[in-house]
């Protein structure tokens, strides 16, 4: 969660912890199912479901947060004192339960990511949509009045040369028009594949029409790019599209096999209080060196497997 809430200052020892969570996720995240509430405070330290009514309960008693019924779910959101309680600085929804099944489903995405990442050692920060909006706007000039298209949510990560990689995730609920898919969406997400090579894009869908619409889509735009430039098909192993089912596993597979994001820090020569150099005696160097080749092929061949190849015949 903390990765979540890399905005905030929360002192995770102290006695309002789950006070302050409560308030920054809801001003993160805009709209949050109690059980979401509990889930994602869990990630960072315990909290029982008693423990978080009762936080919960002081909450909306002092009028900080304010809640609503979907269904047997019960949903909670920042009220105008809420927000300005904790120095909200993005803007404060007129509707929060605006589209509010998209939010509550993003949010149960958005759980099972942080769960799989979030001891990543190269994990840098998770970036919520309203994060990413507010950097796009902030100090500038055309920005207002612009709408601006942002993932559902962003993972970062840092590669070797402690450069930003960014997975950008999309959770297809609904079905955009053609021609914005094929004017918009995936002309942005191509060239920002072209441009990062280590960056990926994930659609998730739990519907299978979508998902057969974004495949035929995908495959349209791999023909057309590879006929410009056959390199090009390269980027189409980094677009992904996956279905309810299979996120978790794919998703797992792939944080434990991309090279991008996988990668060893280099060894530093240890020193001493006087400034000297540890030196290693190397008593065995011909049975050291047959060992490194040993590793090095082992890294390749495990290299080589971790490519997930797109094949546009497949579908």
């Amino acid at each position: 969660m903390k990765y979540l809430l890399h905005g905030y200052y929360i002192d995770y020892h102290s006695n309002n912890k789950s006070k302050l969570c409560v308030l920054c996720l809801l001003h993160e995240l805009r709209v949050i199912s109690r059980r979401q509430l509990l889930e994602l405070i869990n990630l960072e330290f315990y909290l029982s479901m008693n423990g978080l009514k009762a936080t919960l309960r002081g909450l909306v008693k002092n009028n900080l947060v304010d809640k609503n019924q979907n269904g047997k779910e019960v949903y909670y959101f920042l009220t105008k004192e809420g927000h300005l309680s904790i120095g909200g600085f993005y803007t404060f929804p007129k509707v929060p339960e605006y589209n509010l099944n998209h939010h509550l489903q993003i949010n149960n995405y958005l759980i099972k990511t942080i769960r799989l990442v979030k001891d990543h050692e190269h994990l840098k920060r998770i970036i919520s949509e309203r994060r990413i909006v507010y950097e796009a706007k902030d100090l500038n000039s055309h920005a207002k009045g612009r709408k601006f298209f942002v993932p559902d949510f962003r993972v970062r990560f840092r590669d070797k040369n402690r450069l930003e990689i960014n997975w950008s995730f999309e959770i297809e609920l609904t079905m955009k028009t053609r021609r914005r898919y094929r004017s918009s969406i995936f002309p942005k997400y191509i060239k920002e594949l072209e441009k990062n090579k280590n960056a990926h894009v994930i659609y998730v869908t739990p519907s299978g029409a979508i998902r057969e619409e974004l495949e035929a889509f995908k495959r349209v735009f791999y023909q057309a790019e590879t006929k410009k430039d056959a390199r090009l098909g390269e980027l189409f192993d980094r677009f992904h599209i996956l279905s309810d089912k299979n996120f978790e596993t794919e998703l797992k597979y792939l944080l434990e096999t991309d090279p991008g994001i996988n990668w060893l820090p280099e060894k530093e020569n240890n020193l001493y209080q006087d400034g000297s150099v540890q030196e290693t005696l190397e008593l065995f160097v011909e049975e050291k060196k047959g060992e490194e080749k040993e590793e090095t092929e082992k890294e390749e061949n495990k290299l080589s497997k971790s490519k997930m190849k797109f094949n546009p015949d497949a579908f």
